[in-house]
């Protein structure tokens, strides 16, 4: 026993060193980095909180569905609509642009507790299906109707303002020397809310709610026979998917600052399911290096064209488009993942932590947990709804 517990905590040391690390480091990013790191930085960070919510949703709720596009436009468009002003033919309210945000978020999630009774009904690949009709519905509807959405062109993004701080360009801050415009600033912001979205997420999967999530995917009827609540469990599934979309989708559209319904099609619920399952299912951290990787990878290759023989540059040499050579890269590592390592990156970051993301801990303040009471926790579960 004493082993275990010094064993855990070296992981946990270790864990802390490596993630005082990478705070610094992210902290430090700004202050050296030029505008295109900067910019594919903050859709790195949007795109790493709806991974985390579609994790929740897809990979510890098994519920398999392809509306997270739909989430993160209405997360846009909303606060668009919300926060701007009447122009030609957009309308806008005018609210107070925090207001706004909050507001875009919590519709949202609204949309998404409107779409949960539909996995009351169907499930799995049926469901799938279901929600890409969602996804094509919502697009259609944003091109037509312009006074929200501005119509196939888009409508502008009026920048975030909180207590008289703008995100934008308009008001550059100086820190240490160093210019910091609206890049900068979304990029500081994104780190908050990958860390709140982050924190959040983990304690809703380590608890209770995540336990009658994770007794739902495995078996309706067996969870159902355990006391877990199973409409609510997918209401709740859907509700956080819908939240975390929604923010993912706001943060686009203030880096972006123009937001078209092209962005929020079939092809971006797809990058968000490529970005759970390469990042390893049901992984929350999984899910942040899934974004990563698959937000940066089309970036990068698209910017280093030229400098690879096989990818067509504004030469036109032939080769193959970069986007596109991404798309087919991580397709192919899809496959791999599925067949070989269902861990995803999230096994290979247990390598380099050496400490999995499940593993909790074991001492507490009276001491150490003894099996009997997990084994008391387990009968209470099976007394209480979840």
């Amino acid at each position: 026993m004493s082993e275990a517990i010094s064993r855990t905590g070296e992981f946990l040391t270790r864990a802390r060193i490596l993630t005082a690390a990478l705070l610094l480091v992210l902290v430090a990013v700004p202050f050296y980095l030029d505008e295109f790191w900067m910019q594919l930085g903050v859709f790195t960070l949007a795109a790493a909180v709806g991974a985390i919510g579609l994790t929740i949703q897809v990979g510890v709720a098994g519920q398999f569905s392809l509306a997270h596009a739909l989430f993160l436009g209405s997360g846009a468009y909303l606060y668009a609509f919300l926060a701007g002003s009447p122009e030609g033919k957009v309308n806008g309210l005018g609210w107070p642009t925090a207001l706004a945000a909050l507001g875009a978020v919590f519709l949202s999630g609204l949309l998404g507790a409107a779409f949960s009774p539909m996995a009351g009904r169907v499930r799995g690949l049926y469901l799938a299906v279901a929600s890409i009709g969602l996804v094509f519905l919502g697009q259609h509807l944003l091109t037509k109707v312009i006074p929200l959405s501005g119509g196939p062109a888009g409508r502008a993004v009026p920048p975030l303002s909180l207590g008289g701080f703008e995100f934008s360009d308009s008001e550059k801050i100086m820190v240490l020397g160093i210019p910091f415009g609206g890049l900068e600033k979304l990029w500081f912001l994104g780190l908050v809310v990958v860390v709140v979205g982050y924190v959040a997420a983990r304690r809703i999967v380590d608890g209770r709610p995540g336990l009658a999530m994770n007794m739902m995917r495995e078996s309706e009827i067996g969870a159902a026979a355990m006391g877990v609540r199973v409409g609510r469990a997918k209401a709740g599934s859907f509700v956080l998917a819908a939240v975390y979309g929604s923010t993912a989708g706001l943060m686009l559209a203030l880096a972006s600052q123009w937001i078209v319904p092209h962005s929020f099609g079939y092809l971006a619920s797809v990058d968000y399911l490529a970005m759970v399952i390469i990042g390893g299912m049901g992984s929350v951290r999984g899910a942040v290096a899934g974004a990563a990787f698959v937000t940066a990878l089309p970036l990068l290759l698209s910017r280093h064209t030229d400098s690879l023989p096989f990818l067509s540059g504004t030469s036109g040499n032939g080769g193959i488009d970069g986007t596109v050579f991404a798309t087919l890269l991580y397709a192919a590592l899809l496959i791999l993942v599925i067949m070989f390592a269902p861990g995803g990156l999230n096994a290979l970051l247990t390598r380099i932590t050496g400490r999995p993301e499940n593993q909790r801990r074991h001492v507490r303040r009276g001491g150490p947990q003894s099996p009997d009471s997990t084994v008391g926790k387990r009968r209470t579960l099976q007394r209480t709804p979840a």
